[in-house]
């Protein structure tokens, strides 16, 4: 379940497209950039937790409650969906991107899982919005990539026809996720540690939640639990995640938000909302893991060589 979530991230900025992003990203133009925009609050949370968290050979008892809670519940995964916005911000250019939709997941296992993300709205940095619908299927080996509004498809093959494959899986998949997978995975590639609420406003409703407000358990007795992973050396992640911190509902560890960090000062955030584990799938939910009609498009197919 809690592995959609950063699919949702990391999914969408794996795709060709994000690689203009992140190659002008580690170029000189950068440093400007990040100094004066991102250093005041970036600089006391990664550098000072990067060192600590990679030196300790065992996270904390409290880490290791809530990873071995969340390998528990990766096995008990039948379907999740819940409502998404996501934001993109640019650190070169102080630019933002915000898009709205809806996720699906269905299945415990790589082999059998299913997954859908619908984008239906988006809203520029000048706070213009517009419709731009975009929506990715995983199923079968195979993620799809539908752009409505361009009448375009690209259907990527990521495992072979009977190949056991699972693209969330860490050091295996095309969108490594540390949740909802071997606690024993996730450490073998992120140091762990207990971690703060974003303050970004993006996270606004989150600090609602943890104060008490809006209908939600007391803050006396911990709404949301947050972890914060920062991958290690020489693992896949580390060329260009600095950091990944994900929030949870303390309790049923249902999905609240994430936030991955780049390397280049890059933030890709994503909050989760009216999240439904385990109760099956309304006709709304079924209907985005069915491909849409693809009469008259543009099709590009990209099978593994």
């Amino acid at each position: 379940m809690n592995t959609l979530i950063l699919l949702l991230l990391i999914g969408c900025q794996s795709a060709p497209p994000v690689s203009p992003a992140v190659s002008p990203a580690v170029s000189p133009p950068v440093s400007p950039a990040v100094s004066p925009a991102v250093s005041p609050p970036v600089s006391p949370a990664v550098s000072p937790a990067v060192s600590p968290a990679v030196s300790p050979a065992a996270p904390t008892a409290d880490v290791e409650k809530v990873l071995n809670q969340l390998e528990e519940q990766g096995r008990t995964l039948r379907d999740f969906t819940a409502s998404a916005t996501m934001e993109k911000f640019e650190a070169l250019t102080e630019e933002r991107e915000i898009r709205r939709g809806r996720v699906v997941v269905v299945g415990s296992s790589g082999a059998e899982r299913q997954i859908a993300i619908i984008f239906d709205e988006t809203i520029d940095s000048t706070g213009r919005g517009s419709t731009d619908s975009r929506r990715f299927i995983f199923s079968a080996g195979w993620l799809s990539e539908f752009d409505v509004e361009r009448k375009q498809l690209i259907r990527r093959q990521l495992a072979r026809a009977g190949e056991a494959f699972d693209p969330l899986r860490v050091g295996e998949g095309a969108f490594p996720v540390p949740l909802g997978q071997p606690k024993a995975d996730v450490l073998r590639e992120f140091a762990v540690t207990n971690a703060a609420v974003p303050s970004a406003p993006f996270f606004k409703s989150l600090h609602a939640i943890a104060s008490g407000a809006e209908g939600a358990r007391p803050a006396a007795e911990g709404a949301l639990v947050a972890l914060r992973l920062v991958p290690r050396p020489g693992t896949a992640m580390a060329r260009d995640t600095a950091a990944i911190v994900i929030v949870l509902d303390n309790g049923s560890l249902a999905p609240r938000a994430v936030e991955v960090e780049a390397v280049n000062g890059d933030r890709t955030r994503v909050l989760l909302r009216n999240g439904k584990l385990n109760v099956g799938l309304d006709s709304a939910a079924q209907g985005l893991l069915a491909a849409p009609s693809t009469d008259g498009w543009k099709i590009d197919i990209r099978p593994l060589g």
